[in-house]
């Protein structure tokens, strides 16, 4: 779907032709309103009639205005019907419902059915004067030909507007998809290919404001090791694996990145320094108790972490250096196993 239909699908009735199409719904309403009660504070020979039809105008056009419908061509055929009845009855202000109509059909066709639907709402509206007129008189040619001409205008009004919406569409939907294909780069950017997780350089950002969390830095115990014995190819699916296991075994604030090769860090923010080493605890057992396989036979891999607490006070790096001296304690006294700087 390219972006411009994108933003039309998104934003439905919420676009401008749309609402200048509801607005005239209502205007015409309204009109239809001042037509009935006009011919019920002078009443002629057809007030009934007139007051029958303009009750039916009104309802119809603001149930269509309540539902939202799109205008379709029934609804031209029902108003203009409609209006050619007023007209032959000699409602006042019936003219005004003609130009209404017109200019909600033209915004909702555009440029290529403009000329047409001008054309059939001229025709209408004609061919309903000329039966209801005793006489060609110059004044009645007159004001028939303004309305014509007012049709016209109208036209190429409407025409116009619904090309500079248009164009603001394909606009909105230029920037939206830019905005998309940004949003995409900077997700890949920030997001290490292999596990998922956040990489390094997000790592950097979203530490920076950060002033008070718990820092884990997980290693993976004998990792070159396992890629010289059994390939990197399984080192990855060992990555994959162990990324998983702390994408799992973290709540939603916390953030987990992988920061480099068989390093993993884990962001804790308002996170003691006793809940961050239990975290780290639970994920070392995961790691330890999880089943890996090469060629059918079971491999075991462990990971040591090391855990430190960033103060308000402390530099973001100084709580890496902690945490990272941390991780070489447990990895000198033993591995598999969580260190407290």
């Amino acid at each position: 779907m390219s972006a411009v239909n994108r933003v039309h699908a998104a934003r439905g009735w919420g676009d401008s032709a749309s609402q200048l199409q509801i607005i005239t719904r209502r205007i015409s309403g309204i009109s239809a309103v001042f037509t009935m009660v006009a011919a019920v504070l002078d009443p002629g020979p057809h007030w009934a009639s007139i007051v029958a039809l303009s009750s039916v105008y009104t309802i119809y056009n603001i149930v269509l205005s309540w539902r939202r419908n799109k205008p379709k061509l029934g609804e031209l055929a029902v108003n203009l019907t409609l209006c050619a009845g007023l007209t032959l009855t000699g409602a006042v202000y019936s003219n005004v419902l003609y130009h209404l109509l017109l200019m909600r059909m033209v915004l909702k066709v555009g440029r290529d059915r403009a000329t047409r639907m001008a054309a059939a709402v001229s025709l209408v509206f004609l061919a309903a004067n000329i039966i209801k007129a005793d006489t060609m008189a110059a004044a009645f040619l007159l004001e028939t030909i303004y309305n014509v001409i007012g049709f016209a205008v109208l036209s190429i009004t409407a025409v116009h507007m619904h090309n500079v919406m248009e164009m603001q569409l394909q606009h909105e939907g230029q920037i939206a998809e830019l905005k998309r294909q940004n949003a995409h780069h900077y997700a890949m950017a920030h997001t290490d290919g292999l596990t998922g997780l956040l990489n390094h350089r997000a790592y950097l950002e979203k530490t920076a404001d950060l002033s008070q969390y718990v820092l884990l830095i997980v290693d993976i115990d004998h990792f070159k090791k396992l890629n010289d014995t059994y390939g990197h190819l399984f080192g990855d699916q060992v990555l994959t694996t162990v990324g998983n296991i702390i994408k799992m075994g973290i709540r939603t604030k916390d953030m987990a990145f992988r920061y480099g090769g068989e390093e993993f860090a884990l962001v804790l923010p308002g996170t003691s320094l006793e809940l961050g080493l239990k975290i780290a605890e639970r994920l070392r057992f995961q790691v330890a108790n999880c089943d890996f396989f090469h060629n059918g036979d079971r491999v075991r891999i462990t990971i040591s972490i090391g855990v430190s607490s960033k103060n308000p006070s402390a530099d973001c790096q100084d709580a890496f250096r902690e945490a990272d001296s941390a991780l070489y304690r447990a990895k000198r006294q033993g591995r598999n196993q969580c260190a407290v700087f």
